[in-house]
């Protein structure tokens, strides 16, 4: 039996952002929000887990009133219950404070084997949630996991590495951040959705955790965020004119000077 705790983002659908161009900045208004799609084959991992090996998962989610919607779908996905750690002065925490605020809930928690997080998010993809989640909790870690197995009370994992992949072991305790390459995430039936009202959310807030409010969020974060904004690209521009067979051999010997092809 393996009790898997498992981490998630709730962000913003940035299929739905749009970009002034007037400025670059990029609007958020009116977007719509999901659980992170690199996060839901962490999901999918630890409802894999159980399912092999039996036991239980247990969701954590840092986020607000409208992050709900994700927690449900969670649990619609498999697991079994889950904790929204909702708090206004865990607004505006950086990934450092995120980390913070989920190590005090685990330790809340008590009991597990195992911490499964994505590798990034995709509203920001710092990368550095779960490995100061490791250092806060004083378990190992194994990062860029492609392939997880559970034997006894060891974990064994491939790690994808730019060159090839590498296989490690740790002992149970540990934390594990997964790739997109795990898993392919599920889809909850109808069924599932509708059990899923049906299974325990709790929420906790700082004053559950022990937390300080002047420790988390924008007063308690190292990293300030002053500004969204998209680069900068402007085309050429560039016509070409005369005969086809004659335009070719110039479009073909541009787009060899800047590079476009080799």
């Amino acid at each position: 039996m393996v009790e898997t705790i498992v981490c998630f983002k709730h962000v913003i659908d940035e299929t739905e952002l749009k970009i002034d161009r007037s400025n670059n900045r990029i609007g958020f208004e009116g977007a719509k929000t999901k659980i992170s799609d690199d996060d839901k084959n962490a999901i999918e991992e630890a409802v894999r887990l159980k399912e092999k090996n039996g036991g239980s998962v247990t969701a954590l989610c840092v986020g607000q009133a409208d992050a709900k919607k994700s927690v449900k779908e969670a649990l619609a996905m498999g697991c079994d219950r889950a904790r929204l750690l909702i708090d206004p002065s865990f607004v505006d925490s950086d990934a450092i404070g995120t980390a913070y605020i989920l190590s005090e809930a685990i330790k809340k928690i008590g009991k597990y084997d195992i911490i499964i997080t994505a590798t990034g998010t995709t509203d920001v993809y710092s990368g550095i949630v779960g490995p100061a989640l490791s250092e806060f909790l004083g378990v190992p870690e194994l990062t860029f996991v492609s392939k997880l197995t559970l034997t006894g009370s060891k974990v064994t994992a491939d790690r994808l590495l730019e060159e090839g992949i590498e296989t490690v072991e740790s002992d149970l305790p540990a934390l594990v951040t997964v790739a997109r390459e795990i898993n392919q995430p599920r889809f909850p039936t109808l069924i599932q959705i509708m059990s899923a009202g049906k299974k325990e959310i709790l929420e906790w807030k700082a004053q559950d955790l022990g937390i300080e409010p002047k420790s988390v969020g924008k007063e308690g974060s190292l990293v300030e965020v002053k500004s969204i904004q998209v680069p900068k690209s402007a085309r050429k521009k560039m016509i070409f004119e005369g005969p086809p067979e004659e335009t070719a051999g110039k479009l073909a010997d541009v787009l060899l000077k800047e590079g476009a092809v080799k």
